[in-house]
């Protein structure tokens, strides 16, 4: 768990009767004031089967922004894990986290996908 998990917060889903796949797209900040990484474009989607709760919007950005410049962004790959692990904490389910992710200085992209079971 992330220092920054407490930041996540759940809704109710009123609807938990229904088969509700769910899917965050976040484009992701400069989260690296070094290399100024990633490059606009960047993006992490979240998804999961919801159960009785949903991740709440305005929290998973917060959550995201708070990552601005911590020391788990060196590592893109320790960044998705961390985010995938909270995220499925967090709703209890569990949880994929796929990044579509480019640099500044690379001539290469990467693909992380992280399945983080649910507590």
């Amino acid at each position: 768990m992330s220092d920054q998990a407490h930041l996540l917060k759940v809704i109710a889903n009123a609807r938990p009767d229904l088969q509700t796949d769910t899917e965050h797209v976040l484009h992701l900040p400069e989260l690296c004031p070094m290399t100024h990484n990633p490059k606009p474009g960047s993006t992490l989607t979240l998804k999961y089967r919801a159960g009785a709760n949903l991740l709440e919007l305005f929290s998973l950005d917060a959550y995201i922004d708070a990552f601005v410049g911590h020391p788990v962004v060196r590592d893109m790959e320790f960044f998705v894990q961390t985010v995938a692990e909270d995220a499925a904490n967090a709703l209890g389910l569990e949880v994929t986290a796929l990044a579509e992710v480019s640099y500044n200085r690379l001539r290469q992209g990467q693909r992380i996908v992280v399945v983080a079971p649910g507590k």
